[in-house]
């Protein structure tokens, strides 16, 4: 029977080190193209929004008058903090030194296999976080709109503490639901009361649901999707987004954005996840870290959005 070092297991640990890097970052990267949120990439640990409300004061002039100065209104302070997330795997000695008789290729396999689980296990995860901003919407159990409510549900602007607007309903979808958030879309007024109607670009469903169903025979009938990671995008009269990342639970839910405004609901990468040198463990078991980090939340008031739990 044949055995390897400690050394050339290490060294076939780092061997793959390059290839799962990059690996990870384009598997992520595929989901930046989802058109559901705001990803980037970001060298801030922490970040601090001020949400944006209404600017006013325009008036009519005389002859000889100074125009008045406008300034954007604005509204809540949000802080986005960064979060720390990874795994490990661990090469055990026997595995490297004593299992079967070509050591060297059951290590090269083995660290493979693990790798690429490894890579799917951190990509699982950094997805459900960011699923996490329309899971819980309409709880707010993790995520909040500026104001403090769930993303979707009554909010209230900061600067006109009297003006209000909900972005959601409990509708199926359906076409007498879509006339209604249209509706909405129509008559939407910002803080200061003035009309600035919405524009619908997106309609965002669970894959395989009945919602998704209904989103393809209302604006994508015989529309071929086009294919990003495990997401479908259907560009009809309004994009179709089906994920699989909507959970079991929320399958009913529907959700709206309009894509002319700046996304409020942000992902930012702060380091994808890597793989760090690895070490040797007091039993002779050499374990390799993968860390990442990542921030999420809604940081402006979510107005370019448009929910509905479909639970009615």
């Amino acid at each position: 029977m044949s055995t390897i070092s400690t050394d050339y297991a290490l060294q076939a640990v780092k061997g793959i080190k390059e290839d799962f890097d990059n690996s990870a970052k384009e598997s992520l990267n595929i989901y930046q193209d989802n058109q559901i949120f705001d990803f980037y990439q970001t060298d801030e640990v922490f970040e601090i929004y001020t949400s944006t409300e209404s600017m006013g004061g325009v008036k009519e002039l005389t002859n000889t008058e100074e125009p008045p100065i406008l300034n954007l209104e604005e509204g809540y302070s949000v802080q986005v903090s960064e979060i720390r997330f990874g795994g490990a795997i661990v090469l055990d000695e026997p595995t490297y030194r004593r299992n079967k008789i070509d050591s060297t290729m059951k290590v090269d396999s083995y660290v493979a296999k693990q790798a690429a689980g490894l890579i799917r296990a951190n990509i699982k995860y950094f997805l459900t976080k960011s699923f996490l901003l329309l899971n819980d919407s309409f709880t707010g159990t993790t995520y909040k709109a500026p104001d403090g409510n769930a993303i979707f549900g009554e909010h209230e602007w900061k600067t006109t503490n009297a003006a209000k607007f909900n972005n959601s309903t409990d509708a199926v979808l359906s076409e007498a639901a879509m006339d209604e958030a249209w509706e909405y879309a129509g008559s939407f007024k910002d803080a200061a009361g003035i009309e600035s109607p919405l524009n619908w670009t997106h309609i965002i469903v669970k894959k395989g649901s009945a919602a998704a169903r209904t989103a393809r025979k209302l604006f994508a009938e015989s529309i071929s999707p086009v294919a990003v990671g495990d997401i479908n995008l259907y560009q009809g009269t309004l994009t179709v987004v089906e994920t699989p990342f909507i959970t079991d639970a929320n399958k009913t839910c529907w959700f709206l954005r309009d894509a002319s405004y700046d996304n409020s609901l942000k992902v930012g990468i702060g380091e994808y996840p890597t793989m760090r040198e690895p070490i040797v463990l007091e039993n002779e078991a050499i374990r390799t870290n993968v860390t990442g980090f990542a921030k999420f939340g809604c940081v402006n008031m979510p107005f370019d959005w448009y929910g509905s739990t479909g639970a009615a």
